[in-house]
């Protein structure tokens, strides 16, 4: 079933604003490696962006573990997930968004590389329909994530995406993106992913 929202520009504009606070708050000098940046910018996106009249919108993060025998990212292909709980005239929705992220856009990657993220995406689809590539793009010595399309990066468009602000208020906030599943969104708030293994062994 799809869930929609609409939301007026005030809360457009918060949410727009509360995205942009956490990027630009990143100085790439001190966040030079891809893991340090990702980990760093999802700390800064977690919190309510708005809450107010028109309702409320939160969102949450987590990093998926990378380091160690069995780490999730190795199997899970992911490196972050973020979930939005969305309320509007009583309606409730939380929804969760999972992403691989990527220092570069798909044709700056080595062959090596590319061939690596589009393991990663399939892994990813095994979890969720609509897998996602941050790229974070470096655009006059500051950085630009983009959020794309992982489904469109496997059928070789490897378009720019969205700016995260422009993302986060296109697609999170009107609920058109994310997975809705209560277990699915429940088992990305571990950055273990362990209820989520189960389901990639079986697939």
């Amino acid at each position: 079933m799809r869930h929609t929202f609409k939301f007026p520009s005030r809360v457009q504009g918060a949410v727009r604003e509360h995205v942009q606070r956490a990027v630009s708050g990143l100085p790439p000098a001190q966040f030079r490696q891809e893991p340090a940046y990702t980990a760093a910018l999802l700390a800064r996106l977690v919190g309510i962006a708005y809450q107010g009249p028109d309702g409320s919108v939160v969102f949450s993060a987590t990093n998926i573990d990378s380091v160690g025998p069995g780490a999730a990212e190795r199997w899970s292909g992911a490196d972050l997930a973020i979930t939005a709980t969305i309320v509007q005239n009583g309606r409730a929705l939380r929804k969760a968004i999972l992403s691989q992220a990527k220092l570069g856009r798909f044709e700056q990657l080595s062959r090596t590389e590319q061939e690596r993220l589009i393991r990663q995406i399939h892994h990813m689809r095994r979890l969720t329909r609509s897998p996602k590539v941050m790229v974070i793009d470096e655009v006059d010595g500051g950085r630009e994530p983009r959020m794309a399309s992982g489904n469109s990066i496997l059928i070789g468009r490897h378009s720019k995406g969205l700016s995260l602000p422009d993302y986060f208020v296109a697609r999170v906030l009107t609920t058109l993106d994310g997975d809705t599943r209560s277990h699915f969104v429940e088992a990305v708030r571990d950055s273990s992913l362990r209820q989520l293994q189960v389901e990639a062994r079986l697939k």
